[in-house]
């Protein structure tokens, strides 16, 4: 680590306040805006360390119009698990401020980390399709959510997510995938259903909070500006794996994310650490 490391002294141990209402919101809508649950010199000191990983794992990547029509870098570049790659990104991923938010949205007494993933959302990057995140991954609970925290401010210009509000209480609704047929079947069903969609801009040092059930996606990025995210997917301590959400000819579903445990073990291997649990 380098002396002049601006991270020094950042451990966001310190708690953030979540008022009733913020509970209430993300249990009844499926998501939640927070705001101000880093400050401007947390996210600065944190983005620098972010992009230096980000930077070596992107380099050589071709320009938008050299990349294959359904090279899903159109819609973002992405990059998982930053937390194993740096001790000092993984003192942000894993800070027990982002674990206890989780933990009290989500009703839990410990919280696990699933993975993190860099969202890169370039310039010129097409729309990110409606979907949910639930029917791809082999945890099937009400207690998984991911956080999704932007390192610069996300105008909505470039993309930021937008929601379809209380889709999470049907679960699985729709297809799997993020592509053009589940931007056409979601969008039907948001419009037949006069679903309400929230979008706005999350300034840097905000997040939002979303359930795996939920659907969501962003519009293009038409900014000019890469919109730099992060987002840190938790669940509940004590899940098993379960891949019964997934599709059926995808099963058994093994997630080298989850330390490929198979269906029936418990989710505890070793690398999705433990970053809550309330005393």
């Amino acid at each position: 680590m380098n002396d002049d490391d601006q991270t020094d002294g950042m451990d966001l141990a310190s708690p953030y306040s979540l008022s009733a209402e913020d509970v209430w919101h993300y249990r009844e809508n499926g998501h939640v805006h927070l705001r101000g649950v880093c400050t401007k010199e947390e996210i600065s000191g944190y983005r620098a360390v972010l992009k230096s990983v980000t930077a070596e794992r992107f380099a050589g990547a071709s320009k938008m119009s050299d990349r294959p029509e359904d090279d899903f870098s159109r819609v973002f570049m992405q990059t998982f698990n930053l937390r194993e790659a740096d001790e000092r990104a993984a003192k942000f991923i894993q800070s027990p401020r982002f674990g206890k938010i989780a933990a009290d949205l989500m009703g839990v007494d410990a919280v696990r980390i699933y993975y993190d993933k860099a969202m890169f959302k370039e310039p010129e990057s097409r729309i990110t399709p409606w979907h949910q995140d639930g029917p791809h991954w082999p945890l099937c609970s009400d207690h998984v959510l991911t956080m999704w925290i932007p390192l610069v401010d996300a105008t909505i210009d470039m993309g930021p997510p937008r929601f379809a509000s209380g889709t999470h209480k049907n679960r699985v609704i729709g297809p799997k995938g993020i592509h053009c047929d589940s931007e056409s079947f979601f969008g039907d069903y948001i419009r037949s259903n006069r679903i309400p969609v929230v979008e706005e801009e999350i300034p840097a040092g905000d997040a939002t909070l979303h359930s795996h059930w939920v659907v969501h996606g962003a519009r293009a990025n038409t900014s000019g500006r890469v919109r730099e995210a992060l987002g840190i997917t938790f669940y509940a301590d004590g899940l098993l794996i379960d891949d019964s959400a997934c599709s059926e000819e995808n099963q058994p579903v093994i997630d080298a994310n989850l330390g490929n445990r198979r269906p029936g073990q418990r989710a505890d291997h070793p690398r999705n650490q433990v970053v809550f649990v309330r005393s």
